[in-house]
C-alpha cells in the first residue's frame, strides 16, 4: 500500500512539475513583428562607393495585431554592429549609409527592437557584392585585339572578315541600361539596349551590323566565337560536351542574357545566352543572333523593338 501511495504522489509531483513547466513556457513567449523589407539597392557596386539601403516599414505588422509601440533598429554590415538608433520607426522608414572600401561580398542587415523587450527582435538581411570592374571579368586576351576609345570609352576592337567588329559589348552612357541597374557592371557586361535605341547608339563611323554581315563575318559555330571567361573567378559558360569553347573568331561572346522591359525579373539568362540585335528588322520586329549554352549552333530569332533590351557589337568598314 505504501509503495502504491508513493508512485501516486510521485505522479502528482510530475504532473505538478510539466504544467509549471508549461506556464513558465507560456509566460515567455512573445509576439513576433513581420512585414520588414529593404527597398532596392544595387547587386554590385565599385569600390568607394556610397549606398544608401532603405528600411522599408509600410507593410509593418505583429502576430498579436496590437500596437508595438516605440521602436528600436541597429543596423550590422557582416555581423559588425554599424549603427543604433532608437525613434518611433513606424513614422519614419530609416536609411542607413554605407561606403565600401573593400572588394568583397556584404551582408546588410537591420534589426527591429522593442524598447521593452515584449517582441521578438525582426530581422531583414540582404547582400551586395563590391567589384573591381578592371579585374571582375577575366578571359584570355588575343594579340589580335587592339583598343580604341569611343565616345570617351576604351574598347577592345578586332578585324572579323571584311570589318572591324567591337570585341566587347557596347557600353555607351548616352543610352541602354546596366545590368540588374548597376552602374558599376556597364563596362563589365556591356550594357543592354532595345531594337530601336540599338540603331542609335553606335559611335559615330560605327555601325549595326546586318544580319548577313553578322553570318557571314562571324560563321554558325558558337565555340568559335566564345570567351573562356570568369566572373568573380566563377566560369560563366555552362559546360555541355557538344561545345567546344574556342575563341577562334576573338569575338569574346559572353553570356550575360537579356532584359524584358515588359516583365518584372529584370535581366535574365546569366551563363546562359549571349544575345545581339542586328540592324535588320522584319513584319515589325527586330533581327537578332544568339548563343545558347547548350547549343554548337548560333541561332538566329526576332523580338520586340521597344521592349526587349539585348547587347550590342558595332562595326566598322575596313
Amino acid at each position: 500500500m505504501k509503495n502504491k501511495i508513493g508512485l501516486i504522489f510521485l505522479a502528482v509531483l510530475v504532473t505538478a512539475a510539466l504544467a509549471s513547466c508549461k506556464k513558465n513556457e507560456d509566460d515567455t513567449t512573445k509576439p513576433s513583428i513581420y512585414g520588414l523589407s529593404i527597398d532596392n539597392h544595387p547587386s554590385y557596386v565599385g569600390l568607394g562607393e556610397t549606398v544608401n539601403f532603405d528600411l522599408n516599414l509600410d507593410n509593418i505588422y505583429t502576430s498579436d495585431n496590437k500596437d508595438p509601440g516605440t521602436l528600436g533598429i541597429f543596423w550590422q554590415v557582416n555581423t559588425e554592429k554599424r549603427d543604433t538608433t532608437t525613434r518611433d520607426a513606424l513614422k519614419i522608414n530609416p536609411t542607413y549609409s554605407y561606403t565600401f572600401t573593400e572588394l568583397g561580398s556584404y551582408t546588410i542587415a537591420a534589426y527591429l527592437f522593442t524598447l521593452n523587450d515584449s517582441y521578438y527582435v525582426a530581422s531583414e538581411k540582404t547582400t551586395v557584392q563590391a567589384i573591381d570592374p578592371e579585374t571582375a571579368l577575366s578571359y584570355p586576351k588575343d594579340m589580335s585585339m587592339h583598343t580604341e576609345i569611343l565616345d570617351g570609352e576604351s574598347y577592345y576592337v578586332v578585324n572579323i572578315g571584311n570589318l572591324k567588329w567591337l570585341a566587347e559589348n557596347l557600353h555607351v552612357k548616352s543610352s541602354g541600361r546596366n545590368y540588374q541597374d548597376c552602374p558599376v557592371m556597364a563596362t563589365v557586361f556591356g550594357k543592354y539596349y532595345t531594337w530601336e535605341e540599338a540603331q542609335l547608339a553606335c559611335p559615330d563611323g560605327w555601325r549595326l551590323p546586318t544580319a548577313q554581315e553578322f553570318d557571314n563575318c562571324l560563321g554558325t559555330e558558337s565555340g568559335a566565337l566564345m570567351a573562356d571567361a570568369t566572373f568573380l573567378e566563377k566560369k560563366m559558360w555552362t559546360y555541355w560536351p557538344q561545345v567546344v569553347i574556342s575563341n577562334d573568331k576573338h569575338f569574346n561572346a559572353l553570356p550575360v542574357g537579356y532584359t524584358d522591359l515588359a516583365a518584372v525579373q529584370g535581366t535574365t539568362g546569366l551563363n546562359e545566352y549571349a544575345i545581339w540585335w542586328t540592324s535588320d528588322d522584319e513584319d515589325g520586329y527586330g533581327i537578332y543572333r544568339y548563343i545558347y549554352c547548350e547549343e554548337p549552333k548560333v541561332k538566329a530569332g526576332r523580338g520586340s523593338i521597344s521592349s526587349l533590351a539585348l547587347s550590342v557589337r558595332c562595326v566598322k568598314d575596313i
